[in-house]
């Protein structure tokens, strides 16, 4: 049976490979922009530029998939920054704003509201800031440190480190919530978002990993599972 071709670690931060990698993440983490939004700014003006930025990021992206001529000119901007499978499929700045997007809309229809509630708000926040960071300190340290496989490419370096940045945020920021939210709760989250993030599933993690992670501690916070 042949051996899979599995990416060996880079170990030279210098290398080509790795500095792709880390501009690729480094605009991926300005992404923090959507959680915070969410949770610390009015929030009729954060739904608004959330909702408008996803549909442009949509229109964008079924325009190229329609015209061979959008799609050259896309690849042409953006193709430095791009994973082989986004060529063909949603990148992941539209997933992740689709993703935001629609985790809101039903917080929102739930509560026949629109005000998002703090633990919805507290929930959005964290599920989205730890894939967005915590995908980006596996994918750096992945490549750097990654020796030992778990599945496929994830490795044990990877994986710690983005439950290592999952908890970081959560007692940076745990401060400006005024405590509010449980460290169990957070700690359930980090856990869960590292766990999904490590499966081979093909589906983007902004699609999967978030919504999950943030309606699992939403629904510890509404049960006062850990209060």
């Amino acid at each position: 049976m042949p051996i899979p071709n599995i990416p060996q670690p880079v170990t030279d931060p210098t290398h080509p490979t790795f500095l792709i990698e880390l501009k690729r993440k480094g605009i991926h983490v300005m992404a923090l922009i959507i959680p915070i939004g969410l949770c610390f700014f009015p929030t009729r003006p954060a739904l608004a530029l959330l909702f408008l930025v996803t549909l442009a990021s949509l229109a964008v992206e079924l325009l190229r998939f329609r015209f061979s001529t959008m799609q050259a000119l896309f690849m042409k901007i953006f193709s430095p920054l791009l994973r082989e499978h986004e060529e063909k499929m949603l990148t992941g700045s539209t997933a992740l704003c689709l993703s935001a997007s629609l985790c809101t809309a039903l917080f929102l229809i739930f509560r026949c509201t629109w005000v998002l509630e703090d633990e919805a708000r507290l929930s959005l926040f964290y599920a989205f800031s730890f894939i967005i960071l915590g995908d980006a300190a596996a994918a750096l340290f992945g490549k750097l440190y990654g020796r030992r496989k778990i599945l496929g490419p994830k490795t044990w370096a990877g994986a710690f480190a983005c439950l290592t940045s999952c908890l970081i945020i959560y007692f940076a920021v745990r401060g400006l919530t005024g405590g509010y939210f449980p460290w169990e709760t957070a700690v359930t989250g980090a856990l869960l978002t590292t766990a999904l993030e490590i499966l081979p599933f093909r589906l983007d993690d902004n699609l999967r990993v978030a919504p999950v992670t943030c309606f699992t501690m939403y629904f510890l916070l509404r049960a006062g599972f850990f209060a």
